[in-house]
């Protein structure tokens, strides 16, 4: 099945992208895989229920294991999908595309949570599946979208003949952005374990952070000036916001001598983490893991981890940002 409604994607059918195979047998176990948690039926319905559930359990096991054949199966010759930009897909092809060995790793599907569903049977040979499901990719905002699967008796058992995919209201820029708001503010970077107007030989950084207009990007100026300047001697400006094509949250920087780059942001526990690659003037290219750790208060711990600079390794750079009191100004 198709990757947008059962697995809840609220997005463009990402089965036209190179992660198609794996993400469409992700998503078509997902209707399958919500029959165990179906509504109460009437007695009498007892015994079919419990053979879609085992149908499910079938799938499941077909998926961790990575076979496509087994997944197939367990749906009609005959059946297919619509996903949510209307395009018509064949079941059983859409879950057969590519061999076992080039499916995803169990690390980087995507965690499928099925938050409601009901089945109700047509006749005794027909059952109809409704749902919502929630859809977090690795580092990626949770996506949620509906469905509606069509179970039939086939061959003496439960399997799957038709699919129906919408996708759910997308999140504004701001709900994206939402936890790196305590971002917002002006701060002083210092050296690990320093404060700021320890050393004045060295070059004074001050980095501010602010929303733009419309809460879809957030907005940081690094200013470093050298001792007794009044001008920055680099100036470094960058946005962060969601990217609909990649579907993450990402930036975009432009320093002041001619330097530019990009990162990708993702969170892992209670840190953000920013994968960074940058063009120096020069032309030379960089690349770095930055990890942002905030206290909660007025203190994050910035860890710059280089992991690739022209094929040789920079020493990391473990730096403090100190906000400032409000007030105090850039």
């Amino acid at each position: 099945m198709s990757s947008s409604l059962p697995s809840g994607r609220p997005v463009r059918n990402p089965c036209r992208s190179a992660m198609l195979p794996g993400l469409c047998r992700v998503v078509a176990a997902t209707a399958i895989l919500t029959a165990v948690a179906g509504a109460a039926e009437p007695a009498d319905r007892g015994r079919d229920l419990e053979a879609i559930r085992a149908a499910a359990r079938a799938y499941q096991d077909a998926l961790g294991r990575g076979d496509a054949q087994a997944m197939a199966a367990l749906w009609t010759p005959d059946g297919d999908i619509i996903d949510d930009g209307g395009r018509v897909l064949a079941g059983r092809t859409t879950v057969s595309l590519a061999p076992p060995s080039a499916q995803p790793a169990a690390a980087v599907r995507p965690d499928v949570t099925v938050r409601e569903t009901s089945i109700r049977f047509l006749t005794d040979d027909v059952a109809i599946e409704d749902g919502t499901v929630e859809v977090r990719l690795a580092g990626g905002a949770p996506l949620e979208g509906r469905f509606s699967a069509t179970w039939v008796r086939h061959e003496g058992g439960w399997k799957l003949a038709a699919v129906r995919e919408s996708r759910g209201e997308e999140p504004l820029g701001a709900e994206r952005l939402a936890d790196l708001d305590w971002m917002v503010g002006d701060w002083s970077v210092v050296d690990e374990g320093e404060t700021a107007g320890d050393d004045a030989a060295k070059p004074t950084v001050n980095l501010t952070v602010r929303w733009n207009t419309g809460r879809t990007f957030l907005l940081r100026d690094l200013k470093i000036i050298a001792p007794g300047a009044k001008e920055p001697a680099v100036h470094i400006t960058q946005r962060i916001g969601w990217d609909p094509l990649s579907r993450s949250l990402r930036s975009w920087g432009f320093s002041s001598d001619g330097g530019h780059g990009e990162a990708t942001w993702i969170r892992d526990g209670g840190s953000w983490v920013a994968r960074t690659a940058f063009v120096q003037p020069d032309g030379s290219q960089t690349s770095t893991l930055n990890i942002y750790t905030y206290d909660g208060k007025d203190r994050c711990t910035w860890r710059s981890l280089p992991t690739h600079v022209g094929g040789e390794h920079t020493p990391q750079g473990n730096k403090m940002l100190i906000r400032k009191p409000q007030g105090a100004g850039r």
